[in-house]
């Protein structure tokens, strides 16, 4: 029994933002959480690098 393989879909041209790749407010919107977290961890890195150069002197 040979199994048929569906038929494929045919290409449709690209419109102008999928030429490009990607907008960055799709990027944005897309990953807004991982975002945010990633902003808070830098903060927090910052804020504690200050910090210690502060109770060094």
């Amino acid at each position: 029994m040979l199994l048929q393989q569906p038929e494929l879909p045919k290409d449709k041209p690209a419109s102008e933002t999928q030429q490009y790749g990607f907008e960055l407010s799709d990027f944005i919107a897309e990953n807004i959480w991982y975002l945010v977290i990633l902003i808070v961890i830098v903060a927090l890195v910052i804020f504690d690098q200050k910090r210690r150069r502060k109770r060094r002197k």
